[in-house]
């Protein structure tokens, strides 16, 4: 173990009272995660580095978490420290992290290839889950629109601190940003979401879902996290690389959004024209998925990295959607619309 993490751990020790259980690896984070407990109780310890940027989104992202946690049971709850705050930063010899604690999420990530995980009914529980937190958005005292916590903030620095090589595919990515940069703004559409719903972010235990890593949460469309959302569960399920042909992702992707859409009127409304809007955001996500590709795969998965790119070059430059969906079908699959 580093110097660095031998100090975290101390510091947290101090300022949680919590021990090591194991450090945790997997998962995209770009920040040091640990499981940790105190007494008989599991907890999250995330390690941040220090920014100020990173300061202030860590203080709008537990400050909203708290307020989820109080009226939802599936979102996992900050925990304050033994001074009272939702989050500590500490110096380690010439850099400094900010200490965050959650409660750690009972259950496990779902099996993608087990059917009776990976359902409908999970895309419906989903969907009525974030029904519920967008209806909570709205209601939201501290809603104040701060410019770096929009989607063309800071909150996604990363987007703009690597560039995709590909011209063509940067200028039609432009062209989708355009389009929706210049969609209409209200509350009832527009407020603060968790932006990065996907299978590596939630827990299910005994069928219940509890969700986690918010650290992407920003102000946004609602309708883009319902999109990005169903990109990731397409993506897992009928990405790519499982080599699915063009009816086969269409099947799955309608069912996937039906079902997510029924939950998510059972919370709350979202009307036909903002259904529409989701393959918009689809589209702009793939451009995300690229540039993840492009930069951040692991080695081990360079020799997929070539077709991996390929494919969404492909749609990207000539403008196909993400998955075809037929939104008429879809929505007249939904009561509520």
């Amino acid at each position: 173990m580093g110097t660095d993490n031998r100090f975290i751990l101390e510091q947290a020790e101090l300022l949680y009272d919590v021990r090591l259980v194991h450090e945790i690896t997997t998962g995209n984070s770009g920040s040091l995660v640990f499981e940790v407990n105190k007494g008989e109780n599991a907890y999250i310890l995330r390690a941040s580095e220090y920014s100020i940027d990173n300061k202030k989104h860590t203080a709008f992202e537990l400050k909203w978490m708290e307020y989820l946690s109080d009226n939802l049971s599936e979102i996992v709850r900050p925990q304050k420290s033994l001074r009272n705050s939702l989050f500590e930063v500490i110096n380690a010899g010439d850099k400094a992290y900010i200490l965050c604690l959650f409660e750690k999420a009972p259950g496990k990530t779902v099996d993608i290839d087990n059917p009776e995980e990976f359902n409908e009914e999970l895309f419906f529980h989903l969907g009525e889950l974030m029904g519920e937190m967008h209806r909570l958005a709205v209601g939201y005292e501290d809603i104040i629109i701060s410019p770096e916590f929009e989607w063309t903030g800071s909150v996604n620095a990363w987007r703009y601190e690597n560039v995709i090589d590909d011209e063509r595919v940067r200028l039609c990515l432009k062209k989708y940003y355009d389009e929706i940069n210049r969609l209409p703004k209200r509350k009832d559409n527009y407020g603060i979401i968790h932006g990065d719903i996907h299978t590596d972010n939630f827990f299910v235990h005994s069928g219940k879902i509890k969700l986690f890593d918010f650290d992407a949460c920003q102000f946004n469309w609602y309708a883009a996290d319902i999109a990005s959302a169903i990109f990731f569960m397409v993506l897992k399920g009928a990405g790519p690389l499982r080599h699915r042909s063009e009816e086969e992702r269409t099947e799955f992707a309608e069912g996937c959004l039906i079902s997510y859409l029924r939950g998510y009127s059972e919370a709350n409304t979202i009307s036909e024209y903002w259904i529409r809007k989701i393959d918009l955001f689809m589209k702009y996500q793939m451009g995300d998925e690229y540039l993840y590709a492009q930069n951040y795969w692991p080695d081990e998965l360079a020799h997929l990295r070539a077709e991996y790119l390929d494919w969404f070059k492909e749609r990207i430059t000539k403008d196909l959607p993400f998955v075809s969906v037929n939104y008429d079908k879809v929505l007249k699959s939904i009561p509520a619309i």
